[in-house]
């Protein structure tokens, strides 16, 4: 149903060592910035978690530009696909989740 590890292996190949290493660590960034928040029981819906999935959308942009409906289809692999979610569960158990629903509020609000 989602894309091959080897897809996903094949595209990475496109990028620099260097340059892959600068994506994760902007990635890790947002995702322990959304964990923090998480575990001090922020809502999704708060200003501050919001705040971070604008940097996740940022971050996402830099591949290719999802519409509302290309967003939320996105987060929801965060749940569904276990390479997606072990990421997520990696800073903290339930944020998969959490940053899903963080997204679908983010991109109905500022998504056409």
């Amino acid at each position: 149903m989602f894309e091959s590890r080897r897809h996903i292996q094949d595209v990475n190949a496109g990028y620099s060592a260097e340059a892959q290493a600068q994506f994760k660590a902007q990635h890790d960034q947002i995702a322990q910035a959304a964990a923090d928040l998480m575990q001090v029981g922020t809502s999704v819906d708060a200003e501050e978690v919001q705040a971070v999935i604008a940097r996740h959308y940022e971050f996402i942009k830099q591949f290719w530009t999802p519409s509302r409906l290309a967003y939320k289809s996105l987060a929801l692999t965060y749940v569904l696909d276990d390479s997606f979610k072990s990421t997520y569960e990696s800073f903290a158990p339930g944020l998969a989740s959490y940053i899903k629903r963080a997204i679908d509020i983010w991109a109905d609000q500022n998504l056409d």
